[in-house]
């Protein structure tokens, strides 16, 4: 019953029209979802926000062929059983950190799980709708790392976004003094993803940076030393990391005291029992050849590790 519409006031942006009430809304109207099966590897409580989506393809406007720019919104594919499980059983465990009332307070009401995400066009990993609490998530074969660190990454976002409204890329005085005088954000992530090395430590032009996609913005920053607190927080070394650090376990702890010490003992517990940092690369170098990478430790080996589930 939603008619897609293109705002000339906003450039184009999307929004939503009923064709029955005329109710209107910024608002992507959901796929076609279905719960996930009553698989016991998957924790209960991430069944309950999980659901997969059962349209074969899902859009929010079909692309114009007069105008290739033209927003096209979240767009997906129904995804693959085996993949769908083998995700959902990797980020149940990341999921099941979380306390709930955590989870609740900022509004993240569901996990839509699909292939071939894309926003506007652009190929993406994960894909937060901010505004009605939706976190999509591509469940196809990429590194389990990557699976993990993403989806702290855009939860983050999404924690931003319940505490700054639309200004979450905004200036942060408190958060922007632990940046090296005078230095200014980039345009943005979306105009760093065709750059594969920007997600590398190697890449960090300065301390104050885990890597070179956290200085494309704010938000992004921000969501980077989220994922690696939630993941490895080995890597924040730096005093300046540190301190980013330390400001968002306190904004954490305000919006749930729950993510106290103790819970964050749990988590690097957690953090100490997997150990698959590897990721697959091909070296232009070697025709192409693979070879794995640590993220974490940045050690490469031809060879593939025994303890990494990544594949060439």
């Amino acid at each position: 019953p939603w008619l897609v519409c293109r705002s000339k006031e906003h450039s184009g942006k999307l929004f939503w029209l009923h064709q029955k009430t005329r109710e209107t809304t910024w608002r992507q109207p959901l796929p076609g979802l279905s719960a996930l099966p009553e698989w016991e590897t998957v924790d209960a409580s991430m069944r309950k926000k999980c659901f997969a989506v059962i349209d074969r393809e899902f859009c929010g406007a079909p692309p114009k062929k007069d105008d290739p720019k033209a927003r096209t919104g979240i767009c997906g594919t129904m995804p693959k059983q085996v993949q769908l499980r083998r995700t959902c059983e990797t980020l149940s465990v990341e999921h099941r950190l979380y306390p709930r009332s955590f989870l609740n307070a900022v509004g993240i009401k569901r996990y839509v799980m699909c292939e071939e995400l894309k926003y506007n066009g652009q190929r993406r990993r994960d894909v937060p709708d901010l505004a009605s609490g939706t976190l999509y998530i591509d469940v196809g074969d990429r590194a389990v790392r990557r699976k993990r660190h993403s989806f702290h990454h855009e939860l983050w976002h999404m924690v931003d976004y319940f505490l700054l409204g639309n200004a979450f890329e905004s200036a942060d005085e408190e958060w922007e003094e632990c940046n090296s005088h005078g230095f200014k954000y980039g345009s943005g992530g979306k105009h760093m993803r065709t750059d594969s090395s920007s997600s590398q430590l190697s890449s960090s032009p300065s301390p104050e940076f885990l890597n070179r996609y956290s200085t494309s913005s704010i938000a992004e920053d921000k969501a980077e030393v989220w994922a690696c607190l939630m993941c490895y927080q080995r890597v924040l070394k730096t005093p300046a990391l540190k301190a980013k650090a330390a400001i968002l376990k306190q904004r954490a702890f305000q919006i749930c005291p729950e993510m106290n010490e103790e819970w964050w003992g749990r988590v690097i517990m957690a953090q100490q029992q997997l150990v698959d940092h590897w990721e697959v690369h091909y070296a232009d170098a070697h025709r192409g050849r693979a070879y794995w990478c640590n993220w974490v430790t940045e050690e490469r080996r031809w060879d593939k590790p025994e303890e990494t589930a990544s594949v060439a």
